[in-house]
């Protein structure tokens, strides 16, 4: 099972061989810079299995106009529902 494992720039570099190897195995990486910024490493494909993640290629990608408006709408309710 993947997971998201979270660590500091710093521990990144200092271990980075380990690092990579867990990204190999299927875990992300979730890096924090001390200023804040997030980076993430994250499998896309391998050479044996290809890519299981559907992402789609930009130029033919056409968005759902429906399903957009429904995800806004509910991000939108999530985030200002303390106000």
């Amino acid at each position: 099972m993947s997971s998201i494992i979270t660590l500091t720039v710093q521990e990144a570099q200092d271990n980075f061989d380990f690092v990579f190897s867990l990204v190999e195995r299927g875990h992300t990486i979730k890096l924090i810079s001390e200023s804040g910024h997030i980076v993430l490493m994250t499998p896309i494909a391998t050479p044996n299995q290809g890519s299981k993640i559907n992402i789609p290629d930009p130029e033919e990608f056409v968005p759902d106009p429906a399903f957009v408006a429904g995800y806004v709408s509910e991000s939108l309710n999530e985030m200002t529902q303390d106000f």
